[in-house]
């Protein structure tokens, strides 16, 4: 896409030395979707696990043998963590999504920001059996604090730039497929919700029947369709490497 800046390994490489010469604080890496030099997709979910879409959601991937991002909250996570456990069983990668989903955490203290990450993390970590290194902010609304928090966490905001619109109860599943697929572009990172938090529609039926659909379109135009980490090389988890990053923020 134009005007789209590509950043890569060396350049966060880079940018870590300064910070570090600096010895000024390190603020979060924010991307919106992979760099483009392979024609790969990542669909993500949010606001999961939600019993039963996220069972039917995983079971379409499945039979498309297709792989895909969940970016889970605290609060989901402690209702159904077999979720969560079926969806790293299943090859999938996990992400954070905060813990409680809260509107206005953009308003919210370093302090009380970092407790909600840190409960977040611990409920996925015991259903998952790691940290995520990926955020995702509730409604992609990330404030300077935020930044901050998640940089000195070591983790990276991950936003979109293709947007489904299946949050809307209005959208049906013969839109939403055209949505993520006429606006499909290499790299491109796209929104899907298996979960309702925030004020959403739980019932996540149009999602479930748009998405064989939305897989066999992508495919028939080239694209193969894998995890945020797999597109951009970024690490999905404590103790993993960055390996050549590209992104584009």
């Amino acid at each position: 896409m134009v005007g789209r800046r590509v950043v890569l390994v060396a350049a966060v490489l880079a940018a870590g030395t300064l910070w570090g010469s600096w010895d000024t604080p390190p603020v979060a890496l924010q991307v919106s979707a992979g760099c483009g030099r392979r024609p790969t997709i990542a669909l993500t979910f949010d606001d999961g696990p939600n019993p039963p879409y996220t069972d039917r959601i995983l079971r379409v991937l499945d039979v498309f043998h297709a792989r895909a991002t969940f970016f889970v909250a605290g609060v989901a996570v402690q209702r159904a963590p077999q979720d969560v456990r079926r969806e790293v069983k299943s090859g999938m990668a996990v992400g954070t999504h905060s813990d409680l989903h809260a509107p206005d955490y953009a308003n919210w203290s370093s302090r009380a920001f970092r407790e909600d990450l840190y409960r977040a993390q611990r409920k996925i970590a015991a259903a998952a059996g790691f940290s995520p290194r990926l955020y995702r902010p509730p409604y992609g609304r990330a404030s300077g604090t935020m930044r901050r928090v998640l940089g000195e966490e070591g983790m990276t905001i991950v936003g979109w730039d293709v947007d489904s619109r299946d949050w809307d109860r209005g959208t049906s599943s013969e839109a939403i497929v055209r949505n993520v697929v006429q606006s499909a572009h290499p790299g491109a990172i796209v929104l899907l919700h298996d979960g309702g938090l925030g004020g959403g529609n739980p019932d996540r039926t149009q999602t479930v029947e748009a998405l064989p659909s939305i897989i066999q379109g992508l495919r028939r135009r080239g694209y193969t369709l894998v995890t945020v980490p797999e597109m951009t090389g970024l690490p999905e988890r404590s103790g993993q490497q960055r390996n050549d990053v590209c992104v584009a923020r």
